[in-house]
């Protein structure tokens, strides 16, 4: 869920050292914002760009929220939750949308506290993945402590906004050693309507 500026992190020679020890209050900042955007009701528009082998992607990434229902489109492909019911949709023939039901979702509290600690131990404590600083209002920045990491999460260092008003994200850049990821809100509102649930394929019908 939800759903996250391009540094480089030098390498040591044994993969021992380690940045500066995680700041508590950031990191509790940090996560505040991350569970505020989870329960808050919003809608989004991302332009994505993924940069890698010298190769560049983009899309728009669309998300509209008003928990515990959640929708979120782009790449042909849509992920979405509505009524207690996951909905899983791809690109099928012709490019177009099919979706399937996906299962039972589970409850939404429960999912955003699991969530929560998975994340609160990759940035509180003394054995932190990332230390946290705050870089200016609703932004964060997470840097790698343990640059010998294996596939770290939020690779190297990434940067995360998220809008004072409806608490939703509005950066998320990423740098990994193979390339990196940004998203940069282009369109914020705190204002969710039914058909802003309903994914394209349903809409169209």
């Amino acid at each position: 869920m939800g759903l996250v500026a391009a540094s480089a992190v030098a390498l040591t020679s044994t993969g021992s050292r380690r940045s500066p020890r995680p700041s508590p209050p950031a990191a509790g900042a940090y996560l505040a914002a991350w569970r505020r955007s989870q329960l808050g009701t919003w809608r989004v528009v991302l332009r994505w760009e993924r940069r890698a082998g010298g190769g560049r992607l983009d899309d728009e990434i669309r998300i509209a929220q008003r928990p515990p229902d959640r929708l979120v489109t782009g790449a042909l492909a849509v992920d979405a939750r509505r009524d207690g019911r996951r909905l899983a949709c791809a690109a099928g023939d012709g490019g177009r949308l099919r979706c399937r039901d996906a299962g039972a979702a589970p409850p939404y509290d429960q999912q955003v506290a699991q969530q929560e600690a998975v994340l609160r131990q990759q940035v509180v404590g003394p054995q932190a993945l990332y230390s946290v600083v705050g870089t200016g209002t609703g932004c964060f920045e997470l840097r790698l402590r343990f640059v010998r990491f294996p596939a770290p999460p939020y690779g190297r260092l990434a940067r995360f906004c998220f809008d004072g008003a409806t608490g939703a994200p509005t950066l998320l850049d990423i740098d990994r050693i193979e390339g990196s990821d940004r998203q940069v809100a282009v369109q914020v509102s705190g204002s969710v309507s039914d058909e802003d649930l309903t994914p394209p394929q349903e809409a169209a019908q």
